[in-house]
């Protein structure tokens, strides 16, 4: 018989027979024993001071990593292709998941070691940051950098069944959180992943397939990742975004009856769209808030009362 387990080696998630002893894991290659697959604990073997500080500079040189190869992490945020990207960028940190697993079981202060690889890891996109001359730019990058950790590496933590991933998480998320004003939460792959199925942009959707540009571009992109990274950051942003799906689909239906659907598409692109690009780039997180409600405003008396 088989049963799930996970490779000690490559942390996959593989099918093994409980009647066999060793095993060849089908993703790293490497020969496991079915106990350790299974969920029997790995004896940890205790290390030398100097290869502990090999682990501590490897964990360090890979978190910045993270933000040094940071470049456009919602190209492929899309219900078709996150699992594939997300699984990819999970392999690419394991040298960093080895690393962190090793210094938190060998450090007599674990915590505070963890600390001091976040405050690395925030001081490096700091200086990142600092080398942005304008500001859209640096705001841009800002979101990346927030979109990266929030749906990326802290999700890729929380798969990784080792002892240091759920207090790492914790202190990068509240560390971060303080240093740059923001709100991100601490969310696992399935959290996120089953979000395609209940989170879309309705109207944005509309016009931007409307135009002919794609359920999947650029502008969408960008207002998805402000409405997850800040307008649901707050109980007041929250109950907005639960409002406007409540009448988002009738909206939409409607201006598709329209004789003239695709001159709406382009009045809605301009007038309030673009704008709203504009300020999130610009930083003004509220006013591009204030905008986008005008909008829902201005569609909800033209559509929610007809007859």
């Amino acid at each position: 018989m088989f049963r799930e387990g996970t490779c000690p080696k490559c942390h996959q998630v593989i099918q093994v027979p409980d009647d066999r002893e060793k095993v060849i894991c089908m993703y790293c290659g490497e020969e496991i024993r079915v106990d350790e697959a299974l969920g029997a604990k790995e004896e940890v073997k205790e290390i030398d001071r100097e290869a502990y500080q090999e682990y501590f500079d490897i964990a360090r040189n890979e978190l910045e990593q993270v933000i040094l190869t940071c470049y456009n992490p919602m190209e492929n945020f899309k219900k078709n292709l996150y699992e594939g990207e997300f699984e990819a960028y999970y392999a690419g940190r394991r040298a960093l998941f080895e690393a962190l697993d090793q210094v938190y079981r060998n450090d007599e202060n674990p915590e505070e070691s963890l600390q001091k690889l976040v405050e690395h890891l925030i001081q490096t996109a700091q200086d990142e940051l600092q080398e942005i001359r304008f500001k859209g730019r640096r705001t841009q990058r800002q979101l990346d950098y927030n979109f990266l950790i929030s749906v990326y590496l802290v999700p890729s933590m929380m798969k990784y069944p080792a002892e240091f991933s759920e207090p790492f998480a914790d202190c990068l998320i509240k560390q971060w959180n303080r240093t740059f004003q923001t709100s991100l939460g601490k969310a696992t792959y399935d959290d996120i992943n089953k979000g395609f199925r209940r989170k879309l942009c309705y109207i944005t959707t509309a016009v931007c397939e409307g135009l002919d540009k794609g359920s999947d571009c650029a502008e969408l992109e960008l207002l998805k990742a402000y409405r997850d990274q800040y307008m649901e950051a707050t109980p007041e942003g929250r109950a907005m975004v639960d409002e406007y799906y409540d009448i988002a689909p009738t909206i939409v239906k409607r201006i598709e009856k329209d004789a003239d659907s695709r001159k709406v598409y382009q009045e809605l692109y301009e007038d309030y769209l673009v704008p709203c690009i504009h300020l999130i780039q610009d930083g003004q997180y509220e006013a591009c808030r204030d905008t986008y409600q005008e909008m829902v405003l201005e569609l909800k008396n033209r559509y929610m009362h007809q007859n």
